[in-house]
């Protein structure tokens, strides 16, 4: 990860030349995550794993509370109840948001966002995430299952990604 502001030039072009469908959400700021509204829609989820993996994100763990089972465990490692997946990239830090488990924020974003100018690069931008009624009693068990899903591909793939790596130091040593 760098230090400072994220590049959300990068981060915003990977996704956007995968057709990723997202929104921004507030600037990018000094030493805080980049934040997107991403859609749940099962085509998005695999553009968002293909982008992901070229920019070579990896799970920023949640510390997860205890006394929960080992799976709820996990989930709280991966992302929260409201469906947030926080990641770190060599581009810095982004936090992709998808909603609870019972409905995606993304339309909500993408009713209000306007077209913005971010970085060069043409997007749709809303100044904050869009407010709701809590869902009632949100735990890891509303995570959506997709969304699980592509955190444990993610992971699979940084693991064999950094196998990788290991084997051609090997090599070359």
């Amino acid at each position: 990860m760098t230090s400072g502001t994220p590049d959300a030039a990068s981060v915003v072009r990977a996704l956007s030349d995968a057709g990723v469908l997202f929104v921004v959400v507030g600037d990018p700021a000094p030493d805080q995550p980049l934040r997107l509204v991403v859609s749940r829609h099962p085509t998005n989820l695999d553009a968002l794993g293909r982008a992901l993996d070229r920019l070579e994100a990896t799970l920023r763990a949640q510390p997860a509370p205890t006394g929960e089972r080992e799976r709820e465990d996990e989930a709280r490692r991966i992302g929260d109840a409201t469906g947030t997946l926080a990641l770190s990239t060599p581009a810095g830090d982004v936090d992709l948001v998808f909603g609870g488990a019972r409905r995606s924020l993304y339309a909500d974003a993408l009713s209000h966002a306007q077209d913005r100018v971010l970085c060069g690069l043409h997007v749709r931008w809303t100044g904050e995430l869009p407010t709701r009624a809590p869902e009632p009693r949100a735990t890891s068990r509303m995570l959506s299952r997709r969304l699980f899903s592509l955190a444990e591909a993610l992971a699979h793939r940084i693991e064999r990604r950094s196998d990788a790596v290991e084997r051609e130091t090997q090599r070359e040593g």
